[in-house]
């Protein structure tokens, strides 16, 4: 049986009926180009009682042209354990889409090979090739021919593993943005993790020690606490980009939604509607009916 989780303005927003511990609301939010020719969104296809997978539909809003299929690497469930934190964004021309998931498994049994000590300072190749760390960015054609796969271990350096953990559903590699964790949370759990550019073609995001890893990695010294790298990647191929490689302001990663932050527990997260253009157009927050209140 299908479930649809198309919310108003076409994006997606299912939530967990669990929230508790560290695991936020589950979400795999749909996206459009900048000029809001061409809209992907997702909706998840169960089959019996645990199998699902994600199927998405892409959609030139001018021709009426459509194209549907499968995502790969994104979790079957938007439960406490099994969530999905998972980004859909369209570079321009809309020939090509990207699935970006920074802080969700991919679908695994979220048991890693052990490592020894608080974090895995050198970890096994076994490790590194486990399934749950793979599927990070995905480059689809616009008829769900995979471009790229890039998991952990083609973008993390042999020094940058040790900030990888996790508690419960949520996978933590990524640093945080400071700005995004001031006054309360974002409402996309992900948020705090990237920035994209305001025409869909370039991510940015940090490797470092998040918050939960800094107290881990503190016996390895004021350098691994500090540490920072920064990754931008093209949109519609998953290459890097230099350094010294010159942006236009549209082409600039920000923030990457407009819009309110939330308290950690509030419903604020829970009843979030994102937007298909979340870097132009805020989302809202929409609480039941039963409360009267829509903000």
């Amino acid at each position: 049986m299908k479930r649809l989780i198309l919310a108003a303005l076409l994006a997606l927003v299912v939530v967990s009926g669990s929230f508790a511990g560290h695991t936020r609301p589950g979400y795999v939010d749909g996206g459009q180009s900048a000029d809001g020719r061409y809209v992907v969104t997702a909706e998840q296809v169960k089959e019996g009682k645990t199998d699902a997978k994600w199927r998405f539909t892409w959609h030139d809003t001018r021709t009426g042209e459509k194209h549907s299929g499968w995502l790969v690497g994104v979790p079957f469930g938007l439960d406490h354990f099994r969530v999905a934190y998972t980004h859909i964004f369209v570079p321009p021309g809309g020939e090509t889409f990207a699935v970006w998931q920074p802080a969700s498994w991919s679908p695994c049994d979220r048991r890693p090979p052990p490592v020894e000590g608080k974090y895995p300072k050198n970890p096994s190749r076994e490790f590194k090739d486990y399934v749950g760390f793979g599927d990070r960015l995905v480059i689809y054609k616009k008829t769900g021919q995979v471009i790229k796969r890039l998991g952990m271990k083609d973008i993390l350096h042999a020094n940058e593993w040790m900030f990888v953990n996790w508690v419960q559903g949520n996978l933590y590699w990524l640093r945080e943005y400071p700005e995004m964790m001031k006054n309360g949370e974002p409402p996309r759990c992900g948020y705090r993790y990237y920035r994209i550019s305001p025409d869909y073609s370039v991510l940015e995001f940090t490797i470092g020690p998040n918050s939960d890893a800094v107290h881990k990695v503190k016996e390895a010294g004021a350098e691994a606490v500090a540490y920072r790298r920064v990754v931008r990647l093209r949109l519609s191929d998953g290459s890097p980009l230099g350094p010294k490689e010159v942006l236009t302001r549209e082409q600039t990663p920000v923030r990457p939604f407009i819009g309110e932050l939330t308290r950690r527990a509030s419903d604020g997260q829970r009843f979030y509607r994102p937007s298909l253009d979340p870097v132009r157009v805020g989302g809202k927050v929409l609480l039941p009916a039963a409360t009267g209140s829509d903000r």
